[in-house]
């Protein structure tokens, strides 16, 4: 008889407590992150029946392909956004560069069909200005995109390092459940949601260990969490401390900007190196190409006063940004000597204690130089003019610029109508000449082919990089879409493993409601049986 009241009072709190995990379940459907339990009943030694643990439900591979499913669409959905401003940046009717070059040009054939016009004249200044203006604009978009991945880089650091600072708390807590028998499922789900947290910023790998707890790897190995310990992210000037940050990680500081591939911060680091310093120099060589090649006709010809033209726009020039390692107090000054043989790269520039080399900045081919760094002998290779002043210190080097802020350089040199030399060499001396033939040369200079070694002309590269960022746009949205759809897929599939069933969880309420009844009949019989024996005894 006691052995029944025994087993009936095992199995009552047996099947209370796997009605307390199914009312869990069911009150958790619907929360994010959560993985049904399931108590998990087995026979006791002394008889009766008892729970052995509350078993997690998950599967570790679909998790890991979650999370790099989330880091990839993480990556291209950062990327699309901005892709998709500049494209509309440069195709847009209001900002582009189509719609005032072909004004420009339209108001230079004007004063080529009537070069004793002023007004023909002045309408080509305020066409001029406004072309200049545009290209300003561009560059402080494109300049603001920059500092908003800056922005974003900032804020992304801070989320992870929360996050694991916070996965490093649940591994201590999660050792001590487990080393007490105890099953830390509400923790698991916990640290798991974090380090999806984590993968929508960045790549990252897991391994567990036997305590239960679980290392955090970022970067291609860099240790994030290890145990009960986390390291913090930190973002640090780059090598030329030309205001773009980088991510580095630990104490010695080891910059693993290179390494990242995933996440937001990778698509940021994607969007900065294949999208906004190529255009920046691309939008700069359109300005840069068409300030030399139209000031160089436009000194060929004469102005109403009877005197050579001067420059039309302000000259262009590069940057040079020193390394923050630099031992000697030396510095450039890039000059843009032919547009059309720069292209659009930037170049690294570095003494080796007796001699200055010159290297493509992607590539880190090698690139040839004549002359010696003085003002009167530049160094000049790849259409630049470079001059060094001040002295280097052994290994010394510069990161080369000569197109990415050239577009903001963009000005009219003259504001007088008269100024504006429209006719040929021939009218010097000459005041109020009709004469118009520089100026309809000045008028086709936008078809000639002056950029990429004179391969491209100055319209033809704006539809160039009109058409290359929509294509870009387009591809990365393709992506990012194929992206998602595998993520839902994942998502499913991690739904089916660890996701809460309402039909399967109600069939199991009524299933352990049932058995819980007959326990308790159970214990109730025994009881009866026990009176009743009592009572036969005291009869007797």
């Amino acid at each position: 008889m006691s052995d029944m009241i025994s087993s009936g009072v095992s199995a009552l709190q047996a099947y209370s407590q796997a009605l307390n995990t199914v009312s869990n379940n069911i009150a958790n459907a619907n929360t994010v992150g959560y993985s049904r339990q399931s108590a998990t009943l087995q026979t006791n030694s002394t008889g009766g029946v008892q729970v052995s643990n509350i078993r997690r439900f998950t599967d570790a591979l679909v998790v890991s392909r979650s999370l790099s499913d989330q880091s990839t669409y993480s990556r291209l959905d950062t990327f699309q956004q901005m892709a998709s401003r500049v494209d509309s940046l440069m195709s847009g009717t209001s900002s582009g560069l189509t719609s005032p070059l072909q004004k420009f040009f339209t108001a230079m054939s004007g004063v080529a069909s009537n070069p004793q016009s002023t007004s023909a004249r002045q309408a080509l200044l305020s066409t001029a200005s406004n072309l200049a203006s545009q290209f300003n604009d561009i560059q402080g978009q494109l300049d603001g995109m920059n500092s908003e991945i800056n922005a974003q880089l900032s804020d992304s650091v801070s989320q992870i390092n929360q996050a694991a600072q916070s996965i490093a708390q649940l591994n201590n807590s999660i050792a001590l459940a487990k080393g007490s028998g105890q099953s830390p499922n509400d923790l698991l789900d916990q640290r798991d949601k974090l380090i999806s947290q984590i993968s929508q910023f960045v790549g990252v790998s897991t391994v567990p260990q036997t305590d239960g707890s679980m290392n955090v790897f970022v970067a291609g190995g860099q240790a994030l969490v290890l145990g009960g310990t986390s390291q913090s992210l930190k973002l640090v000037s780059n090598a030329y401390g030309n205001g773009d940050l980088e991510v580095a990680i630990g104490n010695p500081t080891v910059n693993i900007n290179s390494q990242i591939s995933g996440g937001a911060i990778g698509g940021l680091l994607d969007l900065r190196s294949q999208l906004i310093v190529p255009t920046q120099n691309k939008i700069g060589a359109i300005a840069a190409g068409l300030a030399q090649v139209l000031n160089a006709q436009h000194t060929q010809g004469v102005d109403q006063t009877g005197a050579m033209g001067g420059n039309f726009f302000a000259a262009l020039s590069g940057s040079a940004s020193a390394a923050t390692t630099n031992t000697g107090t030396s510095s450039l000054s890039v000059g843009l000597s032919n547009v059309g043989q720069i292209g659009s790269n930037n170049y690294i520039m570095r003494y080796s204690g007796s001699n200055w080399s010159l290297s493509d900045a992607t590539t880190g081919a090698s690139v040839p130089m004549t002359g010696s760094g003085t003002v009167s002998d530049p160094f000049i290779a790849n259409g630049m003019s470079i001059q060094v002043g001040g002295s280097a210190g052994s290994g010394d080097s510069f990161l080369v610029q000569p197109l990415s802020r050239a577009a903001g350089q963009m000005q009219v040199a003259i504001t007088d109508p008269a100024k504006i030399a429209a006719a040929s060499s021939a009218a010097l001396g000459k005041t109020g000449s009709g004469d118009n033939s520089n100026a309809n040369l000045l008028a086709t200079i936008g078809d000639r082919a002056v950029l990429s070694g004179g391969s491209v002309s100055i319209n033809a590269a704006n539809i160039a990089l009109v058409s290359q960022t929509g294509t870009l746009s387009q591809q990365v949205t393709a992506r990012r879409d194929a992206a998602q759809a595998i993520q839902a897929q994942t998502k499913s599939e991690l739904d089916s493993a660890s996701g809460v069933n309402l039909d399967e969880e109600a069939a199991d309420l009524l299933r352990y409601q049932q058995a819980y009844s007959a326990a308790a009949q159970v214990i109730s019989m025994a009881k009866n049986m026990f009176d009743a024996l009592l009572n036969a005894t005291r009869g007797g």
